[in-house]
Order: structure tokens, then C-alpha cells, then sequence
């Protein structure tokens, strides 16, 4: 009879064991899932089997990560329902859980840390949930994660534009332009440094400054950023596209000034044709130029010159974008 009792003992613990090992697979099996039907879009359908996942496991980072994720997947902006605003409270609720479970304590978990800070600071910076604070404190979070991500610092650049704070946005903005690019290979750090230097001219280009942009910091920044990287044409082309949409939308420009940024934009997208002759995009903005200079002169004859010469390259470079989407290889069946 005394050997009862520790026998029991035993044998509880290892029904138990038993039992959490087993709920441990089922939480992972239940997660594998959630997967499968979240990479198709399909959250309604996620949500459960992610809420089967961390009841089985509430120690399960990840799953409370997606189910948040599916969670706001569901949330449309603008829609003031209740049950709209309870799918915004739900995934604050599984984003929360996400940095309360996770240890950071593998590149996976650290990864996901930073994702969950990433969309909480979105969430608290945009209506309905605007709140400047709270947003700065997950953004804070997220830049101590990695002081010299430039993903990072776009965030919370973006937070402070977002609440006004042009000159805190400014800084950071050009700390990740200046910022050891990152990536293991070259191609990967020059993707890094082209996407800082993208961001820090898009900034420039909108009108924060007393309703103004600071346009010439913009494109000289992105003629730095073009050339970079010398044999690519998306460089140059969006050097073209800034000219266009400075010449083309502001009204504070006079035709003079306006015939000068397009002949600017054009030596641009003539540089990036020059290096990809059948870049369609490239010769549709070449159009847009055109036309900007056949608005802005006077001389009757030229427009028209400028006009024809719009629509011929407007026609090729449709044409041009059929053919290559004819070209381009059908997607692989899916199982």
C-alpha cells in the first residue's frame, strides 16, 4: 500500500505531461492551419483556428502575433460599427499578448517582436485610435529593437510627420539616409540605401513646410540616389516622374518655370531609355513631359509638334506594355 501512493503520483504527472506535450502539438497543428487559409486572405477563417492555437498554447508568440494580424485584416477604416471597432480592440488585444509571450530569444521571435511593435504603433497613429503617446511608446520599443534599422526608423519618422512633428520626422529620416545600409550582400545593401534615400525625398516632396515642399532637397537627393547605381533605368525614371508631377500639379509655378522642369525630367527619362530603350514606363512619362510643353508654349505650331510627338510615344508605350504582358510567364498552377 505504501507504494500506492508515489505510484499515483508518478503516474498523474505523466498524464499530465502527457497531456500539455499533447496540447502543445495540437496548438502547432491548429497554428500550421491558420496558416494555410491566412496566406490565402482568408481571416475569418484563420481567427478561429489561431484562437484554437494559443488557448491550447497561450505561450504561443507567433499565433498570438497572426491572429492579431487576422484580426485587423477584418478591420475596415472609416466603418464607425461596433462590431468594425471590435476587430481594431481585438487585434490591439493579440498584439499586446504577442510582446507579453515573446522572450526575443531567436532571430524568428525577435523578428515577430518587432512586427507585433511595428503594427501597434500604426494602430495608435491613425484614427480611430489616434493617440500620440501611446504610439511613441511602442515606436520607442521598436527603435531600441534595432537602433540602425532603417525600417524602424521610417516608422517612427513616419509617426512624428504623422502628428506634425516635421523636424523630429526630418532627423530621423536622415539618419536612416546616412545609416550604414543594411543587408549581407550588395544587392541587398543597395536596395537598403535606394529605399532610405526614396523615403527621405518623398518627405521633401510634400508640403509641410508652410503649405511648401522642399522640392530641390527632393530631386537632388534623388539624382544622388540615381546615381548609385548608374545601369539602372528606375533611378533616372523617377527623377522624370518628380520633374512631371512638380511641373504638371503645382500652380504656383509660371509657364517658364514649368517648361524648364520639363525639359529637366526629359534629359531624365531620355537617360533611363538610354540605358533600357524599351521601358514602357519611361516612354509614358516622356509623353506626360511632352505635354507639359506643348501647355506652356506659345508658339501654336511647336504645341502641336509636342502634342503628336505625346501621342505617338503615349501609343508605343501601350503597345509596348501588351507585348511584355503577353511575354511574361503564366503563374504556376495551385494545388
Amino acid at each position: 500500500m505504501k507504494l500506492r501512493v508515489p505510484a499515483l503520483v508518478g503516474l498523474f504527472a505523466f498524464a499530465l505531461l502527457g497531456g500539455t506535450g499533447c496540447n502543445s502539438i495540437r496548438a502547432k497543428m491548429a497554428f500550421k492551419d491558420g496558416n494555410k487559409v491566412y496566406t490565402q486572405d482568408k481571416f475569418k477563417e484563420a481567427i478561429p483556428l489561431y484562437e484554437k492555437a494559443v488557448d491550447l498554447n497561450p505561450e504561443m508568440t507567433e499565433a498570438w502575433f497572426y491572429l492579431g494580424s487576422s484580426q485587423q485584416g477584418l478591420y475596415r477604416p472609416g466603418k464607425d460599427t461596433p462590431d468594425n471597432l471590435k476587430h481594431l480592440d481585438d487585434a490591439i488585444h493579440s498584439y499586446e499578448q504577442t510582446l507579453q509571450t515573446n522572450k526575443a530569444d531567436t532571430p524568428n521571435a525577435k523578428i515577430v517582436k518587432e512586427n507585433a511593435l511595428g503594427a501597434l504603433t500604426g494602430i495608435y497613429a491613425e484614427d480611430p485610435k489616434k493617440d500620440y503617446d501611446k504610439a511613441k511608446q511602442y515606436a520607442e520599443e521598436l527603435i531600441k529593437e534595432d537602433p540602425n534599422s532603417a525600417r524602424n526608423l521610417f516608422a517612427m519618422a513616419n509617426l512624428y510627420e504623422r502628428f506634425g512633428k516635421i523636424d523630429e520626422a526630418e532627423q530621423l529620416y536622415q539618419k536612416a539616409w546616412h545609416a550604414e545600409p543594411a543587408g549581407t550582400t550588395d544587392k541587398e545593401k543597395s536596395d537598403s540605401k535606394q529605399k532610405a534615400c526614396g523615403a527621405l525625398a518623398a518627405f521633401y516632396n510634400k508640403p509641410l513646410w508652410d503649405g511648401r515642399s522642399k522640392f530641390d532637397e527632393a530631386i537632388g537627393l534623388l539624382k544622388q540616389c540615381a546615381d548609385l547605381e548608374p545601369n539602372d533605368e528606375k533611378g533616372y525614371y523617377k527623377v522624370a516622374t518628380f520633374y512631371w508631377d512638380k511641373a504638371y500639379r503645382d500652380p504656383t509655378l509660371d509657364d517658364k518655370k514649368k517648361d524648364e522642369y520639363a525639359d529637366l525630367g526629359l534629359d531624365a527619362v531620355e537617360h533611363a531609355l538610354k540605358i533600357n530603350p524599351q521601358y514602357a514606363d519611361a516612354l509614358a512619362y516622356k509623353n506626360l513631359l511632352l505635354r507639359v510643353k506643348g501647355q506652356v508654349t506659345q508658339n501654336p505650331k511647336l504645341r502641336q509638334e509636342y502634342f503628336d510627338q505625346a501621342a505617338t510615344l503615349q501609343k508605343q508605350a501601350l503597345e509596348l506594355k501588351k507585348q511584355q504582358a503577353d511575354l511574361a510567364p503564366s503563374p504556376a498552377p495551385t494545388h
